[in-house]
């Protein structure tokens, strides 16, 4: 672990020592991650001439899913898929959702100046997958529509950086020590614990966001992330993760994949040295002051993001507590059901609610309901989601 010695705020700065104790620095900090959290590709499609065909076919399965939630599909290589009741406002009128990412389509049969074809890529299948194999399967599933990728465009990128940091950052130590270039700031805490630190505005160029990942891994289904961190327990990681819209990434003159890829370090370096940083209070001119010693590490992550290359982690999946979580909830309804029925003893009230599922869930339901589900949850190690075998 590389611990950060305590430093002294020089009293030239009209700085109390007892609020600098009651304000404690960072003193331990450890590096556990980096990479890419989101990535929204604009796709430059052309469609063939069964266009007008298969758009009347997107349409009718569109409205069909208006009359649940979504539409189970597979394409004709088996893909599955669902077709949701919305699109993406205001170009993209179909939503098509893969395992691995979500796909929005315009009416369009060509692109014009804009893309006519919009990717969000799932952050478990960033975190695990090559971008080419990424790229490879998005290509056979817009063929089976009878799509041809044209040119792809970077609309949206968030890079992050993971630390396990002790003692947790606070608001007031953020404002004392941040040196940004925007002024709005939406801290959010639940009492006084500091949950989530923004800078921007959410529709700007650039927003920072530094907020506690642990506690978040604790109230969702990411517990894969543990095993790319190399830690037991989510609790004390922090992530600092900038979210870049398209209007930056012209600015960087980023049109292309391979432009990001060359780029993306030295777009980390701007960010966390000029865009915003954590620096000491040592000096009146904010560019002048000492960088603290945590985001050293953070800017550090632009020479692990400039070496980025295409290796992915192994995935593996989540841990047990989603699941202990789920069979709590089942537990719970069984107690319920068995009072209302008068059932006192557990076997029999195992086996009571066992009949009550065999009822109202027949195989088709079944294997239906599972397809979505699995399609939701997104990549659990196999391309293409999980598959059922009856």
């Amino acid at each position: 672990m590389s611990t950060l010695p305590p430093y002294q705020i020089p009293t030239s700065m009209a700085e109390s020592v007892t609020r600098h104790a009651q304000n404690p620095p960072i003193s331990e900090s450890l590096f556990l991650s980096c990479g890419i959290d989101t990535l929204d590709l604009g796709l430059y499609v052309s469609w063939d001439t069964r266009w007008n065909s298969t758009k009347a076919g997107l349409e009718d399965k569109k409205s069909a899913a208006q009359q649940t939630t979504e539409l189970l599909d597979q394409t004709d290589i088996g893909r599955e898929f669902l077709h949701h009741p919305s699109g993406k406002a205001p170009n993209y009128r179909y939503q098509l959702h893969f395992p691995e990412y979500r796909v929005y389509i315009a009416i369009s049969d060509k692109p014009g100046k804009s893309p006519n074809v919009y990717v969000t890529i799932k952050a478990e299948t960033l975190w695990h997958v090559e971008f080419p194999t990424i790229l490879e399967l998005l290509e056979f599933d817009l063929d089976s529509f009878g799509g041809t990728i044209e040119r792809i465009q970077p609309s949206r990128v968030d890079l992050c950086a993971d630390f396990r940091i002790n003692p947790p950052p606070t608001l007031q130590f953020i404002q004392q020590h941040r040196v940004s270039r925007s002024t709005m700031i939406r801290p959010y805490l639940s009492g006084e614990t500091l949950e989530t630190f923004y800078s921007g505005s959410p529709s700007s160029p650039v927003q920072i966001r530094i907020y506690d990942k642990g506690k978040e891994i604790l109230k969702t289904n990411k517990q894969w992330f543990l095993p790319i961190w190399g830690v037991d327990t989510p609790e004390g990681v922090w992530r600092v993760e900038f979210q870049l819209r398209r209007t930056f990434l012209h600015q960087y003159r980023i049109k292309t994949i391979e432009d990001l890829w060359g780029k993306i370090g030295t777009i980390w370096e701007y960010l966390t040295a000029e865009w915003f940083s954590l620096r000491l209070p040592d000096n009146e001119k904010a560019e002048r002051r000492t960088i603290h010693p945590w985001w050293l590490l953070v800017q550090e992550c632009s020479e692990r993001f400039g070496g980025m290359s295409e290796v992915r982690r192994t995935y593996t999946t989540d841990t047990v507590e989603p699941i202990q979580k789920t069979l709590a909830h089942i537990c719970g309804r069984l107690v319920s059901i068995a009072a209302q029925e008068g059932i006192k003893d557990r076997m029999k009230a195992i086996l009571h609610l066992e009949e009550l599922i065999y009822q109202r869930m027949d195989e088709e339901k079944f294997r239906s309901e599972y397809k979505k589900k699995a399609i939701k949850l997104g990549y659990r190690g196999e391309l293409g989601g999980a598959e059922y075998e009856g």
